[in-house]
C-alpha cells in the first residue's frame, strides 16, 4: 500500500519537474530493489526529522510532502545511478542521446551478415556500418566511435585484428559474421584460389573465442554465432545476484568465471589463448562499459532495459526482470527505443585492458588450449599484469597471430605489416610500446615462430581447438 501511495504521489510533481518521467517508468523504478530501499530510507529519515521538530501534520500530508521534497533529492539520486533509462537532465548534460532519426532500425535481410558481437550487429541494424554486415576497417572505426564512443586506438586495434585474421587485408573489408563471397581480393573474385575469409566469427582468430557470454563454443555444435537464450538467462541471474538487478562489473565477472569452467568441461577442443582470449574477456567488460546508459562509474548503469535491447534478448514476460527463472528469445539487436545515452568519454585501450585484467584476475583462467592428446597446451607463460604492458602485448600479438605458413609469402606479410603498422602506430606511440616485429624480408620461418611464441605460446599451433591452426 505504501509503495502504491508513493507511486501515486510521485506522479503529479514528477510530471512537472521531470516531463520525461513516464508512469510506467516510475513503476519500474519502484520495483527496483535498490531504489525501494533508498526511497524508504530517505522517507523514514524525512519523517523522523519532521517528527523531531514537532511539526503539526494533517492526515496523509506528511508523507506526501516528504515525497514532494524528495523529487529533487532521492528521486534524482536513485534515477541517476540505478534506473539508467530515466536519467535526469543533470545526469545527461553533455551526453548524446540515441536513437537518431537518420539511423532508423531495420531488421537484417536474409543475405545480411550478423555475428557474435551484439555491438556490431546493432550498428549494422541501424546503418552506422553497412546493413549488409560487410564493412571496412574505417567504417567499423567510425561506427563504433559514433554510437559507443569507442576510442580510435581501441577501435583500430579490434577492427585491424579482425581484418588481419578474418577479412581481406587488401580491401580492408570483413564480414561481421561468417564467411561471405563478397569479401576477398577483387571483391571475392579470387576466393576460389585464395580461399574465402572467415569473417570475425572465424574460430580461434582475433575477435572470437570460447567461453563467450551468450554464444556456444564452435566445436560444441558448430555454431558460435547464434544467441543462446539459456546463456543470457545465466547472465541475468548473475545481474540479480551480484548487481542488484544491474549488469555491473561484478555480475559479468562471475558470469565469465562460470562460463569458462562450463565451457572447458564440455568442450574437448577448448581453446582460450591470447589474443582472442583477451578479446573474449574484453567483451564481458564491454557489457557495462559500452551498453550502460551513460558512462559506467559516473552515473551510467547497465540496467535490464539497456542490455536486453543491445543483445536482442526478448523476455518472455514484461516487467518480470526480478524473476531469476525469466526466459528469453532472440530478436534483432537495436538501440533502446525508450532512449539511451552513450558514454561521455571515449573508452581507450588503457581502460579496456584494465577491464580485461579485472576479469582475468577475478577468474584466473588458465591460458592455452586442449592438445590432440587432451593435454593442456600453454599459451604465454607470463601475462603482463598492468594495463600499459598488456596493451603493448596485444599490439604485438596481432602480428604474432599470423599463421606461420603465410610468413613464407613475403609479399603478403609485408602488405599486412605495412597496413597494420600504419593503422596502429598512434596507439603504439601513445602507450610507449616497443615495436619489434621481425622484418618480413630476410627472416626465415623458424625465426618468426620463435618470436611469435613469446606472444601466443605453444597453444597457437599445437592446441587442436583453434580453428585457424587446427591439425587435420
Amino acid at each position: 500500500m505504501r509503495s502504491s501511495f508513493i507511486l501515486s504521489a510521485l506522479a503529479a510533481p514528477a510530471a512537472l519537474a521531470f516531463p520525461w518521467l513516464r508512469p510506467e517508468g516510475l513503476e519500474a523504478l519502484m520495483n527496483h530493489p535498490e531504489a525501494r530501499r533508498q526511497i524508504e530510507r530517505r522517507l523514514n529519515e524525512h519523517q523522523e526529522k519532521t517528527e523531531s521538530q514537532n511539526s503539526p501534520r494533517q492526515l496523509g500530508t506528511g508523507l506526501l510532502s516528504g515525497v514532494v521534497d524528495l523529487v529533487g533529492g532521492t528521486l534524482k539520486a536513485v534515477v541517476d545511478p540505478i534506473f539508467g533509462l530515466l536519467p535526469t537532465n543533470d545526469a545527461v548534460k553533455g551526453l548524446k542521446r540515441f536513437p537518431e532519426k537518420n539511423y532508423p532500425f531495420k531488421a537484417p535481410g536474409s543475405t545480411d551478415q550478423r555475428g557474435p558481437c551484439p555491438g556490431l550487429n546493432t550498428l549494422a541494424n541501424h546503418g552506422y556500418i553497412p546493413r549488409t554486415g560487410i564493412a571496412t576497417v574505417g567504417q567499423i572505426v567510425e561506427g563504433t566511435q559514433a554510437v559507443f564512443n569507442m576510442g580510435a586506438d581501441l577501435a583500430n586495434l579490434l577492427s585491424v585484428g579482425g581484418a588481419v585474421d578474418g577479412g581481406d587485408i587488401i580491401s580492408t573489408k570483413m564480414s561481421i559474421g561468417g564467411p561471405d563471397a563478397r569479401v576477398g581480393v577483387l571483391n571475392g573474385a579470387l576466393n576460389s584460389l585464395l580461399g574465402t575469409p572467415s569473417g570475425i566469427a572465424g574460430h580461434g582468430k582475433f575477435n572470437e573465442g570460447d567461453a563467450s557470454a551468450t554464444r556456444l563454443d564452435f566445436y560444441l555444435e558448430g555454431d558460435n554465432i547464434s544467441f543462446q537464450p539459456e546463456l543470457f538467462k545465466q547472465l541475468h541471474q548473475q545481474a540479480l545476484a551480484k548487481g542488484d538487478g544491474t549488469y555491473n562489473v561484478a555480475a559479468i565477472k562471475e558470469h565469465f568465471k562460470n562460463r569458462y569452467a562450463a565451457s572447458k568441461a564440455a568442450n574437448s577442443q577448448f581453446y582460450f589463448n591470447l589474443p582472442s582470449a583477451g578479446v573474449v574477456m574484453g567483451a564481458y567488460y564491454f557489457i557495462p562499459g559500452f551498453f550502460s546508459n551513460g558512462t559506467i562509474g559516473a552515473g551510467g548503469i547497465a540496467n535490464e532495459a539497456s542490455i536486453i535491447s543491445f543483445y536482442g534478448a526478448k523476455p518472455a514476460r514484461a516487467n518480470a526482470w526480478r524473476d531469476p527463472e525469466l526466459t528469453y528469445t532472440h530478436v534483432p539487436e537495436r538501440i533502446p527505443e525508450q532512449g539511451w545515452y552513450r558514454r561521455a568519454t571515449p573508452m581507450t585501450i588503457a581502460e579496456a585492458v584494465a577491464g580485461i585484467l579485472d576479469v582475468y584476475l577475478y577468474a584466473m583462467p588458465p591460458i592455452g588450449g586442449a592438445g590432440a592428446d587432451q593435454s593442456w597446451v600453454v599459451g604465454p607463460v607470463n601475462i603482463p599484469n598492468n594495463p600499459q604492458a598488456l596493451s603493448c602485448f596485444f599490439y604485438n600479438a596481432i602480428y604474432a597471430n599470423f599463421p606461420s605458413e603465410l610468413f613464407n609469402s613475403v609479399a603478403l606479410v609485408q602488405t599486412v605489416v605495412n597496413f597494420v603498422s600504419g593503422r596502429l602506430a598512434p596507439g603504439y606511440k601513445a602507450l610507449g610500446c616497443k615495436v619489434d616485429f621481425p622484418d618480413a624480408s630476410g627472416t626465415d620461418r623458424n625465426a618468426y615462430e620463435k618470436w611469435a611464441k613469446t606472444y601466443t605460446g605453444e597453444a597457437k599451433m599445437k592446441a587442436v581447438g583453434s580453428g585457424w591452426y587446427r591439425k587435420g
